[in-house]
């Protein structure tokens, strides 16, 4: 679903990206070194554009210059692959347990021709464990995990807070901190995603009171909602200053609500890019973790 992209994204901000625009791990550790600052501030501009739920026909160009912080504690992480991160280690550092959050952008429904006269799709927040498997130590330069991820997803306008399920996703990821012995960091992952509990309701059922003769009323269906493949790279132009850019596409077929009217494409492609400018760290610095 979208969830990946823009926490993606707001990740870059500290990205979606739907949590580098594909992860933060792209934009926010140091690739001189085997250390990062302990402590770390900045300002991020990013852009791209994002669709406007998972198999939407339409989309909408987001832009974000934001300042932002990241602190890479051995427990507690902000703005490190996520807003905020709890973690623990087991099995020699290779299984990582964390409890994060994240989120999504609004979406307007009269700018959404399938969904005119719909409610709008609020901000969303999402809140959950995740639990990541790393093949390679992770002190090696290219990273190879394979992660479970359970969040709950909450809609808000910041006057209430809506429960709407949570999503399911496996996802095998590879990070590589200098791509083919060059400065460049790469990243790319693919998963399914599946919604239960509501989440697919929120974005696919219609209701009779809003059906219409081309919008027929649907029941939707928890289950399966697509894959998702991100690719990103980023290239440090200096120590404190980094550019970096990422796709997303989305497949939809196959999913559990291809029936639905609001079911408009079978395929989305997101893109963004975004520049970095780090301008103060602390003294203290910590091995680079994934």
């Amino acid at each position: 679903m979208r969830l990946s992209f823009v926490s993606a994204l707001s990740a870059a901000l500290l990205l979606g990206a739907p949590a580098a625009f594909a992860q933060s791990a792209l934009i926010g550790t140091e690739t001189t070194t085997d250390t990062a600052p302990l402590w770390e501030a900045g300002v991020l501009a990013a852009g791209g554009y994002v669709s406007h739920y998972p198999a939407a026909s339409e989309g909408q160009f987001r832009a974000l210059p934001l300042p932002y912080i990241i602190y890479r504690g051995n427990t507690l992480r902000i703005g490190d692959d996520g807003f905020v991160r709890a973690r623990k280690e087991f099995a020699d550092e290779r299984l990582e347990i964390d409890i994060g959050l994240d989120g999504a952008f609004d979406v307007d429904s009269k700018d959404n021709k399938a969904r005119a006269g719909m409610p709008d799709l609020d901000l969303l927040i999402e809140a959950g464990p995740k639990a990541t498997w790393h093949f390679n130590p992770k002190k090696d330069p290219v990273q190879v995990d394979l992660s479970l991820e359970v969040r709950a997803v909450i809609a808000t306008r910041f006057v209430a807070f809506d429960y709407e399920g949570f999503t399911v996703n496996p996802q095998l990821s590879v990070f590589d901190r200098a791509f083919m012995g060059t400065p460049l960091r790469a990243y790319g992952s693919v998963g399914p995603i599946f919604g239960y509990d509501g989440v697919n309701e929120y974005f696919y059922q219609v209701d009779r009171a809003y059906a219409t003769p081309d919008r027929p009323a649907y029941r939707a269906k928890s289950g399966y909602i697509g894959t998702k493949t991100t690719l990103g790279v980023a290239y440090p132009v200096t120590e404190n200053l980094l550019i970096f850019t990422a796709a997303q596409v989305g497949y939809y077929g196959g999913a559990a609500n291809t029936d639905s009217p609001l079911h408009r494409d079978d395929l989305n492609v997101n893109v963004g890019a975004g520049i970095r400018w780090s301008f103060w760290h602390s003294d203290a610095r910590v091995p680079i973790v994934r």
